[in-house]
């Protein structure tokens, strides 16, 4: 990998000089601007040390600065060298930009990921720091504490290269031994779960292809699936859709309004109301076409991202309630607490005569029956639910998100 200083690679006219920018060059270049003063186009020579040529008044400083700059890509390089790691030229600008420009990029914190031949307790710890498990709800990060004790007191120096089909195993047979508390196959697979959700956060680090078959034939008693899924079916949607509302029953308009959102987002409440204002919509999209509109955001409960393309239902019912001042999309007076919420969505049952308990989730599986019934793409279903799209597809997630996904998402779910 290829780290040199260049001038205004780009050559677009500046107004004061030229800027000098870092490269790291492999195949596709990839430039940092220093944000150092701009200098004169003649008195840049572009040699090793000498960079910035005496033509200029403050050469020297803008020397020791480019040679500074270039040290610290390249123990980056070395860390990651040093522990056997990947790393590409996009991540590694993304770390120095982090690291030592202060800029805020999701998923890059400027600390290295414990690697291979760090201790999978160390792993977990890094992930409730700065990882998955730091974006997680208090009481799932209790979870992954335990689960950090349970593997240091199972085997504490075992490392991430040690995470394999026999290491699991191990781990199974440790849970249900006495030298635990654990009384159910129940409580073992929650704790099996968790691994494997750090050891794919390990992969997506690093990008390792995940190996499946590490949780695979565990013979645990505790994968049984729900007896039902609720959701609602076409009629009951359309009874829902078709209710009138007298003047004093407008919070029960405005819930049945937004789980109508929720089944045409499959989007939980809580991740519904809790999209900013300000960076909710894509605004790539938005640019081609003001009609093109997509919600995107992050789920609270696994911290991975969803983007959603608004059919004209959803269109509809965010143009009636939208903020259009506040730093969310609905204001307090739409966004109730999810218990309120869910109070209301019983009222609403009661007026359709829906069988079942019909709360805010019912609309996301509402939204998952319809599109696989559909036959809509497993990749398209991921990114909009908001799951982990894998280590694989996840380095080029974001070219995904195009106006032709946009489209051909909107061929499937238009009502």
């Amino acid at each position: 990998m290829k780290i040199t200083a260049v001038l205004n690679p780009k050559g677009k006219k500046l107004k004061g000089g030229e800027a000098i920018y870092l490269c790291i060059n492999r195949k596709v270049r990839h430039y940092i601007h220093l944000k150092l003063e701009k200098i004169p186009k003649n008195a840049w020579s572009g040699k090793p040390l000498k960079w910035v040529n005496s033509q200029y008044p403050f050469a020297d400083f803008h020397n020791r600065v480019i040679a500074s700059e270039i040290h610290h890509l390249k123990e980056i390089v070395q860390e990651y060298y040093l522990r056997n790691e990947i790393l590409t030229p996009e991540k590694l600008k993304n770390i120095y930009l982090v690291k030592y420009q202060g800029k805020r990029i999701k998923g890059v914190n400027g600390t290295l990921a414990p690697g291979a031949s760090d201790t999978i307790g160390a792993f977990i710890q890094y992930s409730l720091d700065f990882g998955g498990a730091s974006k997680k709800a208090s009481g799932t990060k209790k979870v992954y504490v335990t689960l950090k004790n349970l593997i240091e007191d199972f085997r504490s120096q075992a490392v991430m290269a040690d995470l394999d089909e026999a290491y699991v195993l191990g781990f199974i047979d440790y849970l249900r031994s006495d030298a635990t508390e654990i009384k159910s196959d129940t409580t073992v697979a929650k704790y099996v779960d968790r691994l494997k959700v750090i050891y794919r956060e390990y992969c997506d680090q690093y990008g390792i292809a995940f190996k499946k078959r590490i949780f695979e034939r565990l013979e645990i008693n505790a994968s049984k699936k729900p007896d039902k899924i609720i959701y609602l079916n076409d009629k009951q949607y359309e009874l829902l859709e078709k209710l009138k509302f007298t003047s004093d029953e407008k919070r029960l308009e405005i819930t049945r309004d937004i789980f109508l959102l929720l089944c045409n987002t499959a989007l939980y409440y809580n991740d519904l109301i809790a999209i900013e204002s300000e960076n909710g919509f894509d605004s790539n999209l938005l640019e081609e076409n003001p009609e093109y509109l997509v919600l995107q955001g992050e789920r609270k409960k696994n911290g991975e991202e969803f983007w959603i393309p608004l059919n004209d239902t959803a269109k509809r019912i965010l143009n009636k309630y939208q903020d259009q001042k506040g730093d969310l999309i609905f204001s307090r007076d739409v966004a109730i607490s999810e218990q309120k919420f869910n109070q209301h969505l019983k009222t609403l049952a009661d007026k359709i005569n829906f069988p079942d308990v019909l709360s805010n989730k019912v609309g996301r599986k509402t939204f998952g029956t319809w599109t696989d019934r559909l036959g809509m793409d497993d990749n398209d279903i991921r990114m909009i639910f908001g799951h982990s799209p894998g280590s694989v597809l996840k380095k080029y997630y974001t070219e995904r998100k195009t106006l032709e996904t946009y489209k051909r998402i909107l061929n499937f779910i238009q009502r």
